[in-house]
């Protein structure tokens, strides 16, 4: 075993030394935006000032919920610097969980973005909004507050109570990893290392701070990329990248693209058990394969092995400064050739688990082997054994924890949550693999009888588990039956349920049968792949048993198959196979991207009713009001100028105005015009009726939803209020989601979770260019937002006319302490007939289920009014 020296040090320390001695080398690369170590260093700074400022000590608990960017990274540092530990929430978590790790690790403040904090309504700690980073000056430097003896972070994994528990991981155990992984597998300053893996699982660690402490470079995959193996290794290429962390499901996803060649790289493989073909295929591949081994609770990885050709594949030796003990039942040594529970002590070792100090004692057990009984080793719950080559071999588990996709996972934990169901009398989880892909398969006993009347309340079970559970951990089948196999000893035989039959189980489309020869070749694939036959072309991918890993492999085969390539984003609104090959179809036109968009097609012989987008520039959001329509009208959505990133922005309310007109006149020539439009699309609306009008045409309606006359509003109060703007955003949308029960509730917070998710995104693109030194690519990168700050500025400078038609103003209920006119400021703007509705909803919900009926209902009403 072999010594490392680390004392007095973290990994924020080892961090300094590397900017002190190359503060000009690349330190991370984000989307070809680079940012150099000395400004990872001062930006993080800031949020160790932040962090100091609002009373955070050494040994408190920070939540940290970002997409995947260079700013994570800064928090990180930050965060650590300041003394306390971090806390990492993946915003794609159900949250459920994500709410249960912030009360249960009891953080105080939460670092995240400000249109993420809907998400996070309940939390009552302080929030820090990552892109007011570029507002903080410091004045002086800063004292590094991390301490070996302290808490570095905490994180959350699959219990099998029914929540996730939070492993705790000192800053001494997280260095002493470092310091081994620096040395064996290796990496120094000439290496670019793939960061691909969530923040949510611990193996990120290497990814972030191993190469931070060897002063080589982060290359940073986003989340949609670590989805599609194709993307990645040309990622991997294209960045001349030498070192990537992935676990076996993503490996196989990365030759299963299109990988033959040989890569400069080193590979490194862990999170489940290495197959054998697998490491063969790699080895041929890659210049270095090496096998890497380790719970979470001993610090990320606690051994690794470099795979020879031909030799067994093993887990190597413990890494520096610890140690394993092979043990029986009676914790007796075990002798070489004889299987045991492998024990874990020494400097990689957690202090347990927060809050749960039963479960701590439990598996941190007194180390059986020390006469002086001071030290304690941790039960893995990993059964194996001692080669003929005295090399350590992994032969299984002895309890019902499970590996898939490298995440742990407690089986317990999804059985607890479905027998919650008040129809389901017992449940059994198990894993089945299907062509080299582990399935989680739910078994329920129901309560009512016959088992084939259960199919609704499948679909409850699943729904539930996709709002509490992380999508990993979601059973790919859940399957009701009569009663469970039973062992000898009248226990539930697991393994001969792991065992049965699952390739006729029937599915929820009657299977329907394929009509072309594309939905031939892809129901052929999906068959295969997911091991299930009688497949219908509308039956859904992802409640089949599909996942995102799964997805990329099928394109991928199906790329092979035909030369056509389907982008894995097309699995967000495409997921059965009639809706893929209506995307492929041979011959079909290509379509180029214009203002106008068909949102729902109806009768020639009624006049249509055109919406005019948002600040954002897009006209999804009209997508549920235009189906919950009940005219047999013809909805036409406008989108704006620049949102394809070929085209210029309009830069005022008169100029898009314009050009609108044309485009609804080479749809509707002549009147009666139906505009309308959400908050300054209502704005645009009104502008493009009054040219109608000057142009000698009837416009019958002008629908304002949400839009407040931006003219009579003050910019100074704007901006004084723009905090309490945001406090009362939230309190909105937590007042929306207190008026709706059920699914309507589920299917709220969903929706506005996603944008949330989506506006953070582009807002973090955006900070880049305050970050990172400037490339061209910036404009792209952030066009979402830059096309909404000249939306929002036109809207600011329009000053309207008087309108002599009919307007129809749609208001929410209650409004923004700087919109107090009950009219909007509409009303002495109208000379004609004006009507305002005041619904029973808080800002930002009327166009969001279930509030867009009773929107949809009143402009159906005024549009069919004489």
């Amino acid at each position: 075993m072999e010594t490392i020296s680390g004392d007095n040090v973290t990994v924020y320390t080892l961090f300094e030394n590397r900017v002190k001695f190359a503060p000009d080398s690349i330190a991370i690369n984000f989307d070809s935006n680079k940012i150099t170590y000395k400004k990872l260093f001062d930006e993080s700074d800031k949020i160790a000032y932040l962090l100091n400022k609002s009373g955070v000590k050494q040994g408190d608990i920070v939540g940290l919920c970002l997409n995947r960017s260079a700013e994570m990274i800064i928090a990180l540092l930050g965060i650590i610097k300041s003394g306390a530990a971090y806390l990492p929430l993946d915003p794609f978590f159900p949250d459920k969980r994500l709410e249960y790790m912030l009360n249960d690790s009891a953080a105080g403040i939460l670092i995240t973005e400000s249109l993420l904090f809907p998400k996070f309504s309940y939390f009552g700690g302080k929030f820090i909004d990552i892109s007011e980073l570029k507002h903080v000056k410091i004045d002086s430097d800063l004292k590094d507050n991390s301490d070996e003896n302290s808490l570095a972070y905490v994180i959350y994994t699959s219990g099998s109570t029914g929540n996730p528990k939070g492993v705790q991981i000192l800053h001494s155990s997280l260095t002493n990893f470092l310091l081994s992984m620096q040395k064996t597998p290796g990496l120094n300053e000439k290496d670019n290392i793939l960061a691909l893996t969530t923040l949510s699982f611990d193996i990120s660690g290497l990814e972030i701070f191993l190469p931070l402490i060897s002063g080589a470079r982060i290359t940073i995959a986003t989340r949609e990329e670590s989805k599609d193996g194709k993307v990645l290794l040309d990622k991997i290429k294209k960045q001349k990248v030498t070192v990537v962390q992935a676990t076996p499901s993503t490996w196989k996803m990365i030759i299963d693209s299109g990988w033959n060649e040989k890569l400069k790289l080193k590979a490194l493989c862990g999170g489940e058990p290495l197959p054998k073909d697998l490491a063969d295929k790699l080895l041929d591949r890659v210049d270095e394969l090496w096998n890497m081994y380790g719970p979470t609770e001993t610090t990320i990885w606690s051994s690794c092995a470099k795979v020879i050709k031909d030799d067994p594949i093993h887990l190597g030796k413990p890494i520096a400064n610890t140690q394993f003990y092979i043990v029986d039942k009676d914790l007796n040594f075990c002798p070489p050739g004889v299987a045991g529970e492998l024990l874990i002590g020494g400097a990689g070792l957690s202090t347990g688990y927060l809050n749960r100090e039963e479960l701590t004692k439990e598996k941190f057990i007194t180390n059986p082997f020390d006469k002086e009984k001071k030290t304690k080793v941790y039960r893995t719950g990993d059964l194996v054994k001692l080669n003929s080559k005295m090399q350590l071999e992994f032969l299984g588990r002895i309890d019902n924890q499970v590996k898939i996709r490298g995440y742990r996972i407690e089986l317990e934990e999804i059985e607890n949550l479905i027998k919650k169901n008040e129809s389901v009398k017992d449940c059994a989880v198990v894993v089945k693999e299907i062509n080299n892909d582990k399935k989680i398969i739910a078994y329920v006993i129901p309560k009512i009888k016959p088992v084939s009347d259960f199919s609704t309340e499948i679909n409850a079970i699943r729904e539930n588990a996709i709002r509490k559970l992380p999508d990993y951990m979601i059973p790919s089948l859940i399957i009701p039956v009569d009663n469970f196999p039973l062992t000898p000893n009248n226990k539930i035989d697991r393994k001969a349920l792991a065992e049965r039959d699952i390739s006729a189980i029937a599915t929820s489309s009657n299977a329907a049968k394929p009509e072309n020869e594309i939905q031939k070749i892809l129901l052929k694939i999906w068959e295969d792949l997911l091991g299930i036959s009688g497949i219908g072309i509308d039956d859904n991918f992802f409640e089949l048993g599909g996942h995102s890993i799964l997805a990329a492999q099928m394109l991928a085969e199906f790329e092979k198959t035909t030369e056509k390539r389907i982008p894995l984003a097309a699995m967000f609104t495409a997921q059965t196979i009639r809706q893929l090959s209506e995307t492929i179809e041979e011959g079909k036109p290509q379509i180029n991207w214009e203002p106008l968009v068909e949102i729902k097609k109806g009768s020639k012989d009624i006049s249509p009713l055109f919406l005019i987008h948002g600040a954002e520039g897009n006209v999804l959001l009209y997508k549920d009001f235009a189906n919950r329509l009940n005219s047999d009208r013809s909805v036409f959505g406008i989108q704006a100028r620049g949102l394809s990133g070929k085209e210029h922005f309009h830069s005022s309310i008169k100029e898009m105005a314009k050009d609108y007109v044309e485009i609804i006149r080479s749809v509707q020539p002549k009147g009666p015009y139906n505009i309308g439009g959400y908050c300054m699309g209502g704005t645009v609306a009104f502008e493009v009726a009054q040219q109608l009008t000057s142009m000698g045409e009837i416009v019958q309606n002008v629908f304002l939803l949400e839009t407040y006359n931006a003219c009579l509003l003050d910019p100074v109060e704007l901006d004084k209020n723009r905090l309490k703007e945001k406090i009362q955003n939230v309190k909105f949308h937590f007042d929306n989601i207190k008026n709706i029960k059920g699914k309507d509730r589920i299917n709220f917070i969903q929706s506005k979770a996603r944008t949330a998710i989506k506006r953070t995104s582009a807002r973090i693109s955006k900070l880049k260019s305050t970050i990172f030194s400037h490339t061209e690519d910036n404009a792209s990168d952030h066009i979402f937002l830059s096309l909404r700050d000249a939306n929002d500025k036109a809207q600011a400078d329009y000053s309207p006319e008087v309108f002599k038609g009919k307007v129809v103003l749609l208001r929410p209920k209650v409004s923004f302490s700087t919109e107090p006119d009950p009219d909007f400021g509409w009303k002495e703007f109208v000379s004609g007939e004006f009507k305002v509705y005041n619904l029973e909803v808080a800002p930002r919900g009327m166009l969001t289920e279930p509030f867009v009926k009773k929107t949809s209902e009143i402009i159906d009403a005024e549009l069919n009014s004489k």
